[in-house]
């Protein structure tokens, strides 16, 4: 049985620590499992790639010791099946804007009598009809994860009923996407951003949910002592630009210095 690395966490009151792979190259999804990251962050909102590779990505995840966090707005029940049948062990939920459609996924993501979902058994999550179903059912119901996006000024309101549903482990903050429909973009310590912040953290803490956030490395301490103890703190792309911005900035030093092409 593979178990859920994050669930662990989860259960334990840890800080969960993840990574967001922005490209779809399994190796590099794989490699950033060997440097002990809980899970990975796989974005089915901002890239589509064809359903094999996403498959591919979630089993370089699961080689790598990480849950595979597929980030997904589905618009139908098949949509969000596939994904947990291929190994993924959370959902990421965004654009959230009414409790209902928190339900309706949370009924997805279970087996009777939590949920819904249709029972196969012979995908990578039950490891082909190897495991006895009652195992499998039972581990797919305990340790598959949901992550609710709060990234709306719509679902602000709903915030503490959404954190108090059964099947939702996690509130994670879009700051992005929050900042950006406030007007606000990219204003992090706007009092009206920081209260959001706080009031997520409050509703997780009252129904015993997670709080999460993405930011740099250098400000997890920060947002750890607000309350947030899920963290995504680089992505593939990050790893990638700052390296090459160090080339090119070494490079410029030592006197060979690489212009630009921007365009």
């Amino acid at each position: 049985m593979i178990h859920s690395q994050i669930r662990k966490k989860i259960s334990r009151g840890e800080t969960i620590l993840c990574a967001k792979a922005s490209f779809p190259e399994p190796d590099i999804v794989e490699l950033m499992g060997t440097f002990g990251f809980d899970g990975v962050w796989i974005c089915l909102e901002h890239r589509r790639p064809d359903p094999l590779t996403v498959n591919h990505l979630i089993r370089a995840a699961r080689l790598g010791g990480m849950d595979a966090i597929v980030r997904t707005k589905p618009a139908n029940y098949a949509d969000l099946l596939w994904l947990l049948e291929a190994g993924a062990r959370g959902v990421m939920l965004p654009k959230v804007v009414a409790v209902d459609e928190v339900r309706e996924v949370v009924a997805a993501m279970k087996f009777p009598p939590s949920g819904r979902r249709g029972y196969d058994g012979i995908q990578a999550e039950s490891h082909f009809g190897r495991m006895p179903a009652k195992d499998y059912l039972t581990q797919a119901n305990d340790e598959n994860f949901l992550v609710v996006q709060i990234e709306e000024p719509a679902v602000v309101p709903h915030i503490d009923a959404i954190a108090a549903l059964a099947g939702v482990d996690v509130l994670f903050v879009g700051p992005g996407d929050l900042t950006l429909t406030l007007g606000k973009l990219g204003q992090l310590d706007d009092p009206e951003v920081v209260a959001i912040l706080q009031q997520v953290v409050a509703s997780c803490r009252r129904h015993g949910k997670v709080a999460g956030i993405p930011c740099a490395v250098d400000q997890v301490a920060k947002y750890h002592a607000l309350g947030f103890r899920f963290f995504n703190v680089i992505s593939d792309y990050r790893c990638l630009l700052h390296g090459l911005q160090k080339v090119q900035t070494d490079l410029r030093a030592a006197g060979f210095p690489l212009e630009n092409r921007l365009g």
